[in-house]
Parts: C-alpha cells; structure tokens; sequence
C-alpha cells in the first residue's frame, strides 16, 4: 500500500503541461482545411433588422462563406429546463427572428480563410435597422413598466421570503439603519476568451472543441438544436483558461460555428475578441440593495429587510439573487427577503463568481458593520451576538459549522485587538491613512450527479474518466489523488482524463460542487475495480507476470468499473450545507483617494482539505476577485446606444499581481460529517465572498468615509 496523498499539498499534474505551453486549449486545436469566422453583431440596442447587405462582404478576399439571417438553419428552441424562469444562460435562439435586444446581438458569421480576413469582411457588412431607444438603466421609468417579482433563482431558490413581522419589529427596534447599497455590471474576463472549432465529420455526426466547464450540457443543447441523437455530438474540452464564472451557459456563437461548418463544408473556428466578451457571453447584473435592520439594546437583531432590485434582458428572467444568505446566515426571528427584476437592454446576464452572494454578503456584511458601529460593538461581537445556530430560513441544523472558530483564529492572527476604533485615526509613515476591516464568508455546499470510469491496464497503470472539467483549479490533480487512496497505488500509476462528452456524465463545473460531485465517484469506481481484480486474481497484482496472469484470465485488454454517485436525499432534507470563513483585511487610503489591500487574513471551514496547496490557491484567487471588485470593476453602457463604453482591459480595470496583499490563509480542515466521502465542501467561490465588504469595512476604519456603491474609486475618497 502506498501512503495516503489525499490531504497532502500534491503539486498540480498538470502544471508541467500549462507552464511548457503543452496543454492545448480550444483555439490552439487544429484541423484539416480550417477555416475562421467572425461574427456579424448590431450596432443597436433595441430595434429590428431591416435589411443585412453582405454584397461588398461577399467579395472580399479569403472569403469561403457567410451564415445570416436568410440561409440559417431552423435551431431547435432549447431543452425546457433550459428555458424556465431564472435558469441560467441565454434562452433566444439566433438568426430566427429580426429583433434586437441588445449592442452587440449576433446577426451572423463570415467566414474566410484567415481570421484576418474573416474580420475585415465582417467590417463591410451594412445593416440598416428600425431603431428604439434602448433602456439601459435601472432607475428609467420604461424599465419600471417591465418590473416583476421573480420567484426562483436558477429554478430552485426561493427569491421572494418573509417570516415574522419586519415593519413591527423595526418600529420597536431600539437601533436601526435604512441604507442602499449598489454594485455595478461586471464582466468575465478570464485570460482564455471564448473560442469554438465546428467540424461535421459526417452529415449526421458533429465534433466541437469548445472552452466549456458544461460539456454534457453544451452536447445536449447542441444536439437538440440540430435534431441530432445527443451521442452524435461529441464537445471535447481538456483545458479552460479561466472562467470567472462564464463558459458554463450557452451562447448563440456555438451554434453559429457549427451551422457556419455545415454551410461552407470545413471546420470553422470563432474566438471572441476581448470586447466580445461584453456582449456576447453574459455579465453580472447591476443591483442595488435596500437593507431596513433593527436590534434591541443589546445588540440582538430583531429585524432584517433585504430589498434588491435588478435587471436581465429582454430575451430571459434570470435574477442575481442577492438576498439569499440574508435568509439565514445571522438569527434573526423577522426576515423579508425580495428581488424584483425590471428588462434591460443589455446581454443576458448569468452566475458569475458566486453569483447573489458576492454583491448579498457585500451588503449585508457593510449594513451589520455600520449598525455596529451606531450601537458600539466591535463588529466580530456584533456577529457573534447573532450566530445562527440552526439554518432559521429552512430550520434545519447545519451539516457542520465551525465559524466561530473561524472568528477566533483569524482574528487572532491578524490582530485585531490592535485595531484602532476611531476611524481616520491611524496613519502609516507616508501619510496614508489605515484601516482594519473585517467579513464572515459563506457559500452553499452543493453535490450533484456525477459519474466515472476506472481502467485497469495491462502495464498495471489506472486510467480514470469523468466529462467533469478543469477551470484552473486542480481537478485533473484532485481527482488522481482520490482515485490513487482507493486503489492503494501510487499516484504515478493514475491517468485521470477528462473533457470529452463521450466519458461518464459529469455536471457542469460550477456552484462548487465539482469535487463533492466527482470525487465520490471517482473513488465508487476505483473501489469497484479493485473489487472486481479481487474477484479475479485474489489480490491486486504487484508485478508483470502477476498482470499478465490477471489479464489472461479475463479474456480482456482492460479491466474496468464504473460508478454512479448522487446527492443523499434524506441528508439534504435533514441539513443544510454550508461553507464558512472569517476575512480580515488592512488598507492603507493615500491622500490621493487611491486603496491599496495590504493584507489579508482568511480562516475558512469546508470540511475536510483535499489538497492544502490547491485549496489556498483558490482562496486567494476568490479575494484577488473581490478586492478587484471592491475597488476596480465596474462595466459602463452608453445610455444613447447601448453599447459597452469599456469593453477592454485598459479601461475596465481588474486586480493584477501589482495588487496582490500579503495573504495569510488557514483552514479548519475537519470532514463533514454529513457529506459524502471524503466529508470535503467546495471551495471555489466562497474566496470572493465577504471580500468586497472586509474592504470597504476597513476603508472606513481608514478614513471615517461610508461608501455604498462599488467600485470605490479614488473620486469617492476625496
């Protein structure tokens, strides 16, 4: 037996590959006779298509094809549960109609020889358009007529709750705040952009290379679009550069690629351009969050409003779910939670690196900092005065909870006890201005359906395979190390493969619930193989001859096994499933308004550690994101045209090295008990929550200044 590597900093297998340029990522596959496409997109926002003059586009050099509104195929409306209100992804179909709802709509592709030729012949195309005003803003009254109440997100989650009597409670409240917060549209910017190679390797037959965290999803949607038996749609996806949460929905780009491929005969490549990634693969949507809170005199809430107003496209209902953990992450015994969604034209936005809880937990956590500052609690009192010790939105106990200790420890690390109360008060030797703040993170602990496959060898290795994904954050290494304990091999012997729709079905990278989801099956299958090996040979075979033996008796070239595994329904029904941390941050404010995150201190609790050295790299990612939204990002739409006014990195700014804190990251690391084996919860969005709010928290310790709209900018400061 070897020794156990699950727990162990393992470093990642697949780093050798990324760093030498030897992963190969979707727009580096090549076929025979490629040829590029580039998009046709609207110049409007709100409108139709009158006429799409292609003549001067047509005879461009390079030329091959092009797909538009006239000479498209008729696609399939999506699968139904694709389509209901508040899931996820773009439910309009492209090319079927002559509407237009937002900048950058997709009218067509071109397609050429080269890309350069594809995107000048794509310059010359002419539409005229039956223009409106487009409605881009949240407060325009054409947006208010639109105004609904949405009743789930993402098809689950409840939008719209009240328990008690919050009107009641606050007019007896002995302190109470009324405050709005609001946050911006934010777009996925992940290095790799959105790219997609279409080959009809028969009439029937379609074969994808598609940077997609939803490999079964996209084969299904695929498939259903073009009337093609699902299996006859084969996405293939080893690596993806990023996602920041995008590359898990579907876009009308995929199916123009693959209509594109079947009109001119040849394999066609599209790769967003960065300012495509603005307007053509979903955003997170503006919010703003109106939060009514009461305590009695002892600083115990007595009630807690949490209104969010919000926006999707014309095209879908999906809701940022911004008051979902105001429900229940502190006790409180009167609750209103609503979201009310008004039409906008712009993209349709999706689930974005914790979507509802980055900008909910930013407010929620901002209001208790500013109602305990009004009482005069330190804010981590103020928190534990109002620990939940049941889930009081489902009443149910949790599955596991350790943030206390989480508090404990970080505080203790970062040393909070030297935080000066008086804001404005501390300054370091250039003048700049100190601030300590601090933000209780939480993230939903999901697990889904999930299969794997394990393969016995004949040179004795073990090949695994699941349709799961790797974003960046160590699957292909995570994986190998469950599947290495349960064989009792060393690590060396795994080949973990994933990324092909072909393998055993994997849910879509997101929700953090891949590893809960996977590992579990991964490790039923290797118990499984070994199972079956005992039933042939007695043991696992050591050396050659004992593996020729085995196969011999087999009768086969490969042993295999596979293995199904699903959610415990009576657990979930039991439980509730949550991620914990406690964040602790330092700012210094120069008197130029410009914030720099100094530190940054994090304890967190999901269950068991699979891999340390993984985990914390997800962390800092996760706060790298939230301090880039706490005082950077921020997507600005013309409010004439509709069109992105910074759909580039020079001026839609993000967190980079330069920004990067000194981080001190720890974990509880104690399985639940109640998840499946190993007992690990997700890990990698709960980094990005709270961090907002432990910025903006410490930005007033700095300087006495209450800002409520991100990004907090310099003008703000000054």
């Amino acid at each position: 037996m070897s020794a156990a590597v699950t727990g162990q900093p393992v470093t990642r297998l697949d780093g050798r590959l990324k760093v030498t340029g030897a992963a190969t990522y979707a727009a580096e596959f090549q076929r025979p006779k490629i040829s590029y496409g580039a998009l046709i997109q609207s110049d409007i926002a709100n409108g139709r298509v009158a006429k799409v003059d292609i003549s001067s586009a047509r005879s461009a050099g390079g030329v091959i094809g092009i797909l538009a509104r006239e000479n498209a195929p008729h696609f399939r409306a999506h699968p139904d549960d694709l389509r209901k209100p508040g899931a996820p992804g773009e439910s309009h179909v492209p090319l079927q109609d002559d509407n237009i709802y937002w900048a950058g709509q997709h009218l067509g592709l071109v397609v050429a020889e080269t890309f350069e030729d594809a995107t000048y012949a794509a310059s010359l195309v002419r539409v005229t358009y039956q223009a409106q005003p487009p409605v881009v803003n949240l407060d325009d009254q054409r947006a208010q007529k639109t105004a609904s109440y949405p009743e789930k997100f993402a098809a689950r989650e409840e939008l719209q709750v009240k328990r008690g009597d919050v009107d009641a409670a606050l007019a007896m409240a002995a302190h109470k705040i009324d405050v709005v917060y609001s946050t911006p549209v934010e777009n996925h910017n992940p290095i790799e952009a959105y790219s997609t190679t279409a080959e009809w390797e028969a009439p029937d037959r379609l074969l994808i290379h598609e940077c997609t965290r939803g490999i079964k999803t996209l084969q299904r949607i695929v498939a259903n679009a073009f009337g093609l038996p699902q299996e006859n749609v084969r996405i293939i996806c080893p690596f993806i550069g990023g996602a920041f949460g995008s590359k898990a929905f579907q876009w009308s780009h995929t199916l123009l690629a693959a209509a594109a491929a079947k009109l001119v005969q040849r394999p066609v490549k599209v790769t967003l351009t960065r300012p495509q990634m603005f307007d053509s693969a979903g955003q997170r949507a503006r919010t703003q969050q109106r939060f009514s809170i009461g305590t009695d005199q002892n600083g115990k809430l007595v009630a807690l409003r949490h209104a969010t107003t919000t926006h999707s496209s014309p095209t879908h209902e999906y809701t940022e779910s911004c008051g979902n953990m105001s429900r229940m992450l502190y006790s409180c015994p009167n609750v209103e939670v609503s979201h009310r969604l008004v039409r906008l034209n712009l993209t349709t936005p999706c689930p974005m690196r914790a979507p509802g809880e980055t900008p909910g937990v930013f407010a929620l956590e901002c209001a208790l900092d500013e109602l305990a500052d009004d009482i005069g609690i330190d804010p981590i009192e103020f928190r534990l005065r109002n620990y939940a010790e049941i889930d009081e939105h489902k009443n149910r106990p949790w599955s596991s909870k350790k943030l206390r200790e989480c508090y404990r420890r970080a505080a203790e690390k970062f040393g909070w006890s030297k935080r000066n109360k008086t804001p404005g008060s501390t300054r370091a030797e250039d003048g700049s201005q100190i601030g300590f703040g601090m933000a209780t993170a939480i993230y939903p602990a999901g697990q889904q359906k999930a299969g794997a496959t394990a393969i016995l060898n004949r040179d004795g290795t073990v090949t695994v395979r699941s349709a799961t994904h790797e974003i960046g954050t160590g699957t292909y290494t995570a994986m190998s190390q469950f599947a290495a304990d349960s064989l009792g091999l060393p690590i060396e012997k795994i080949r973990f493969e994933l990324g092909d729709s072909q393998f055993p079905y994997a849910p879509n990278n997101g929700g953090s619930w891949l590893t809960a989801s996977v590992g579990p099956a991964v490790m039923g299958a290797c118990r499984e193989l070994k199972k079956k090996v005992g039933e042939l040979a007695g043991n696992w075979p050591t050396d050659s001859e004992q593996l020729s033996k085995l196969f011999a008796q087999a009768g086969q070239e490969q042993i295999q096994a596979e293995f199904n595994s699903e959610p415990n329904k009576d657990e979930r029904e039991k439980f509730s499933f949550f991620s914990y941390g406690s964040l602790f941050v330092e700012v210094h404010v120069d008197p130029f308004g410009q914030v720099r995150v100094k530190r940054a201190v994090g304890v967190y609790d999901m269950g068991r550690m699979i891999n340390p050295r993984l985990a914390r790299s997800q962390i800092i990612g996760g706060l790298l994101f939230g301090f880039s939204a706490a005082l950077m990002e921020s997507t600005v739409p013309d409010e004439k045209t509709g069109r992105i006014v910074n759909p580039n990195f020079a001026e839609y700014h993000v967190a980079v090295h330069a920004d990067a804190p000194e981080f001190d990251i720890d974990f509880i690391d104690e399985p639940d008990p109640h998840m499946p084996d190993p007992g690990a919860r997700g890990i990698g969005e709960i980094g990005i929550v709270g961090a907002p709010a432990a910025v903006v928290n410490a930005i007033f310790n700095a300087t006495g200044k209450r800002v409520r709209d991100l990004p907090i900018t310099p003008d703000k400061l000054l």
